[in-house]
């Protein structure tokens, strides 16, 4: 004959089953964090929004605004002087090559535009290595621990051959998110799915959308007692931060609403139940 199941294999299988369930949980916040990351990550680092601020951070280190006069009368005489086809912009820490005919005519406003279109697209091309490529000696005016130090190293990522493999973590990071929560819904059931799934996503979003507005908020704080210079590079951190605000501010938006809903749904189905039960209880006649 065969003897009753041991007890203790069936008092370990909802324990082993719900320890498995919070393991792909956590598994799955920490997937969704690093995900919400790289989204942000490939935004900032797109050629249109990576430019942007590239080309602030030229406008912003160079001062050009207060040396364009010097730049445009160097680059007229230079156009006149040379007879080659470009005309590289003189006293400029990044190569930029401008036609000689239009280098002859560019003036004011309009030369600004060039050189500063120009001076962001080879950084967002090659990155910080044509930084004082036109200017050998300005390299070495840069030091490492200093606000200029850390700018170059963040900006340093927003290149196009970065933004192509934040590109690839962030659609690995997302199949490996999706399976995540392929395998959780799978061992969870009825309403206990979207509960989790809501609760998973705030518990990802929140604290990012926490740590984004903390650090605008400390960019803010630190341009009170900034000069002009630093207080232009602080200006770029809290331009750059609206991008995974609004993120992560949308992600945990809809976290919360997916969960609100879930649990009004939950409400109205008990009391739809509640209601067929006595419906039915008063209706059928006694045996």
């Amino acid at each position: 004959m065969t003897g009753p199941p041991s007890p203790n294999g069936s008092s370990f299988a909802p324990l082993l089953r719900a320890a498995s369930q919070w393991l792909v949980g956590a598994a799955l916040a920490v997937l969704l964090t690093l995900f919400f990351v790289a989204i942000s990550a490939v935004q900032l680092s797109s050629e249109g929004a990576g430019q942007r601020l590239l080309r602030r951070s030229v406008a912003v280190a160079t001062d050009i605004d207060a040396v364009l006069p010097d730049i445009e009368a160097a680059l007229h005489e230079q156009a006149r002087q040379e007879s080659g086809e470009t005309v590289r912009v003189p006293d400029f820490p990044i190569p930029v090559e401008i036609p000689r005919e239009e280098a002859r005519r560019l003036e004011g406003p309009a030369l600004r535009e060039r050189i500063l279109s120009e001076a962001s697209a080879r950084l967002y091309e090659d990155g910080m290595s044509s930084w004082s490529a036109g200017d050998p000696d300005a390299r070495q005016s840069i030091e490492t621990i200093s606000v200029p130090g850390v700018l170059r190293r963040g900006l340093g990522l927003i290149t196009d051959s970065s933004h192509d493999r934040m590109v690839i973590a962030a659609v690995v990071l997302g199949v490996l998110s999706a399976l995540s929560a392929a395998v959780l819904v799978a061992s969870l059931q009825s309403w206990g799915r979207l509960i989790a799934l809501s609760a998973i996503t705030i518990l990802a979003a929140l604290p990012l959308l926490a740590a984004a507005v903390a650090l605008r908020f400390a960019c803010r704080t630190a341009q009170e007692e900034a000069d002009q210079f630093v207080w232009g590079l602080l200006e770029l951190g809290v331009e750059a931060m609206w991008v995974p605000i609004r993120n992560y501010l949308a992600l945990t938006v809809l976290g919360f609403t997916a969960l609100f809903l879930t649990l009004v749904l939950m409400w109205a189905s008990s009391r739809w139940c509640a209601s067929r039960v006595a419906a039915t209880g008063v209706d059928t006649p006694a045996a």
